[in-house]
């Protein structure tokens, strides 16, 4: 284990991106191609039912419940697609073990899904805690009175709520992604060591990651923030070309949905399932006995 560099975390992530792309390529267009025809199943009768009844609350709580089980659904795929990823990645040439990433997989989602309700818990105790405690300093200081709104109090506790409340969500941006941080390994975890237990993947993740966790957070953001530029841009060049050459005809927006989502959200995608081998291999890298090549 050893404290990480953002320089080093990009050059792993890269490396096995370039090592893994095709592999990734077919694995992740395969899980779209399933995923989408499954949410097409899934939800297409259902919107167009709502969209014919709009103020019927049946259809929008049958509508919940197929969203959330189609979600679901999708989260199996893709937790078990990255395992498939990971593993095939860190071990070249090991024929895909598909009944442990489709175990491994959702179990680590749960996992997941687990600590980010118990860190949401957290935000919301810690805002209600901050909303009394402000609340009664407020009220105790008479910056509600009437002598203060007239005196032109109210701009003031007005400018200071604002930027109380940009500092809390500034805060709170930062808390999610220092949790995403030290857990981010967790999955590279348990592929290396071909289990199905999360609590393994999570706890060495929590462990491997104390060292450098504000550089791994500093490297989230960074990284999150490339791929949103890239995505706004190349969203914008190739929506632009299509939407001009497709003219607006259905078939053309069909195909410029297919096109879009090949060069602007697949190599995104594929991106972030490098990114916590990435990570992995920055901070233990002779954890694993892998070689990207």
């Amino acid at each position: 284990m050893t404290k990480m560099s953002i320089g080093a975390a990009f050059s792993e992530t890269f490396a096995f991106l370039k090592a893994n792309w095709m592999q990734m390529l077919m694995w992740v267009g395969g899980a779209l191609v399933v995923v989408g025809l499954l949410g097409y199943l899934f939800l297409g009768s259902t919107f167009a039912a709502m969209a014919m009844s709009p103020n019927d609350p049946s259809l929008i709580m049958g509508a919940f419940g197929k969203i959330s089980l189609f979600a679901l659904v999708a989260a199996v795929i893709f937790y078990g697609v990255s395992m498939l990823i990971w593993r095939g990645g860190m071990h070249p040439g090991e024929a895909p073990n598909f009944a442990w990433a489709f175990q491994a997989g959702p179990a680590l989602a749960f996992g997941m899904i687990v600590i980010m309700i118990a860190a949401y818990i957290v935000i919301f105790i810690v805002m209600f805690i901050l909303t009394l405690i402000f609340g009664a300093a407020l009220g105790g200081m008479g910056g509600l009175s009437p002598a203060a709104l007239e005196s032109g109090g109210a701009g003031a506790i007005g400018g200071g709520a604002i930027l109380l409340m940009v500092l809390v969500y500034i805060a709170v941006i930062v808390f999610l992604l220092w949790v995403q941080g030290r857990f981010m390994v967790a999955g590279p975890v348990m592929a290396e060591r071909l289990t199905r237990n999360p609590v393994t993947g999570l706890s060495e993740s929590w462990r491997l990651t104390g060292p450098s966790q504000w550089v791994i957070v500093g490297f989230y953001l960074l990284f999150t923030i490339c791929l949103f530029v890239y995505a706004l841009v190349a969203g914008m060049i190739f929506g632009g070309i299509l939407g001009a050459v497709a003219g607006g005809s259905v078939v053309g927006a069909m195909l410029t949905m297919i096109v879009m989502a090949a060069l602007v959200y697949l190599p995104i995608i594929m991106i972030s399932f490098s990114m916590p081998v990435g990570v992995y291999r920055a901070i233990a890298p002779r954890a694993s006995g892998d070689v990207f090549a």
